[in-house]
């Protein structure tokens, strides 16, 4: 693997198109940041389990948004994209790499179309008669399960 000395590039590359090339990326940050080639952040204790990444809306990856995590202090992660559980294993190797505790999930859009409840804001804000369903700490053995549950109905 070759190593990037350049931060800017390797924070770019933690959004590049191959798995390798963006954990390889986040790896040189980490050590990059452990031998203080750039000041560390002081990790607070603080917690974010409902984090996106660009498996629903967000522009990140799972070893970005690792990163990003990281780079804000969290102790903990936790990967919450919209009815996708895809990215739970990158982001759980991330942070790994990144020294973090991380935890998976999924958040449900459900439809209430044809029930009582359609015409209802429930607790969507851009959404009437549509909910969100937050199903937290998914094991690891239970992935495939859940993909295989999500690409029924999704």
């Amino acid at each position: 693997m070759e190593i990037y000395m350049d931060v800017s590039t390797l924070t770019d590359r933690l959004n590049d198109a191959v798995l390798s090339e963006r954990l390889g990326a986040l790896y040189d940050l980490v050590q990059m940041e452990r031998f203080g080639a750039f000041d560390a952040v002081e990790q607070h204790g603080d917690v974010n389990n409902h984090i996106h990444t660009w498996y629903s809306f967000s522009p990140y990856s799972p070893a970005k948004a690792i990163w990003m995590a990281h780079r804000a202090g969290l102790a903990t992660a936790g990967i919450m994209d919209h009815d996708s559980i895809s990215g739970a294993a990158e982001f759980h190797d991330a942070a790994k790499i990144a020294g973090m505790k991380a935890t998976s999930g999924v958040e449900l859009r459900v439809s209430f179309k044809d029930t009582p409840f359609s015409a209802v804001r429930i607790n969507n804000p851009d959404q009437i008669g549509n909910a969100y369903i937050a199903l937290h700490a998914v094991p690891e053995c239970k992935r495939g399960e859940l993909k295989v549950f999500l690409g029924q109905i999704c």
